[in-house]
């Protein structure tokens, strides 16, 4: 009897220090799946970017003059034919809105490349999900209330005075242009209309600040997959689940001097990880179950863990391509660029 309880506790030893060892191992293995997953989407954005001559738009709205419009697609859709999905790719209808019924069916489609293997917010039918998003730069465009199109705001839906002159979206374009000019500098990606609108995007040149320090795509397990939206998945249009974006850094929106404070970008709410288990579409930055940080590939495709506690002036210079050409307006005031990094 002696033996017996001798040998038990030791097969019980050994079990518990084998199970973390075990856990270890898959955890490891999951964090490389979600890398190579990361890299493979990298790659399919750059090869886009290649045979294009630009890189698609973060997602495509269908927005006439006339009105009738509604969601068309997104980035995600636009890279099928480089992550193995060109049948998938052939049966889009893209005369036709991500809602239409020759297209519904095809958004629950299962896209191995999309999915994190550490999203535990991922839909266990395997259906139409998505665990990535591209560089938005601090916000998105906008029609507003009375009409003005092409409307930079964040993602709080705040809008963006970005050269401070105390006047944002008023329909004159001569003045409005200003604050667009620098809205294009701020991000990689953006809202399109479809065929018709606005239209606004980079290209692998465009990219001053290089390559090699620019963000490309991040982990969000906030987007794809909804159990209360059946309309969220993987071609999912919507600014807030096809993109990520930094903390806005101007005091309210207002970027005049004084205003500027870059630890802003990656504090509170918008702080990286901090939306972790917020409901889905509701926190449109970077979000991840890894430990620390979040997996982030650049423009040049290598990829590495960005740390959560960034600071915020690294963490702006980075999501912006043309962050070193912002001298001369109240954004340059303590932004990292350079050998700062």
């Amino acid at each position: 009897m002696v033996e017996l309880i001798v040998v038990m506790g030791i097969i019980t030893l050994l079990i518990s220090l084998a199970l973390p060892a075990v856990g270890r191992a898959r955890e490891a293995a999951r964090r490389t799946q979600c890398m190579n997953n990361v890299r493979n989407l990298a790659f399919a954005l750059i090869q886009f970017e290649h045979y294009n001559g630009r890189f698609p738009a973060s997602g495509y709205l269908f927005d006439p003059p006339g009105g009738g419009g509604g969601p068309h697609h997104n980035w995600a859709v636009s890279i099928l034919p480089f992550v193995d999905g060109q049948n998938l790719y052939n049966q889009w209808d893209f005369e036709k809105p991500v809602t239409a019924e020759v297209n519904k069916p095809l958004t629950k489609a299962h896209v191995p490349a999309f999915i994190c293997p550490v999203d535990i917010s991922r839909n266990d039918e395997k259906q139409g999900d998505l665990s990535y998003a591209v560089n938005g730069g601090w916000g998105f465009t906008m029609r507003t209330g009375a009409g003005v199109r092409d409307c930079p705001v964040d993602w709080h839906g705040r809008r963006l005075d970005l050269n401070g002159d105390g006047a944002t979206c008023t329909g004159a374009d001569e003045r409005d242009d200003a604050d667009r000019a620098i809205f294009d500098q701020l991000g990689l990606f953006f809202l399109e209309n479809w065929k018709i609108g606005t239209e606004r995007h980079h290209s692998a040149k465009d990219i001053t600040d290089g390559t090699t320090q620019t963000f490309l795509l991040s982990e969000n397990a906030r987007t794809g997959f909804d159990p209360d939206n059946s309309g969220a998945n993987f071609a999912d249009p919507n600014p807030y689940r096809c993109a990520f974006y930094i903390g806005n850094p101007c005091l309210n929106g207002n970027c005049s001097p004084g205003n500027v404070d870059y630890s802003r970008s990656n504090a509170g709410e918008d702080r990286i990880n901090s939306g972790l288990w917020s409901a889905e579409g509701s926190s449109p930055f970077p979000n991840s179950f890894h430990s620390g940080g979040v997996m982030m590939a650049y423009a040049d495709s290598h990829v590495r863990l960005l740390f959560e506690n960034v600071d915020g002036r690294v963490y702006a210079a980075l999501a912006s391509p043309q962050g070193g050409q912002l001298e001369g307006t109240p954004l340059a005031q303590g932004i990292v660029s350079g050998g700062e990094f």
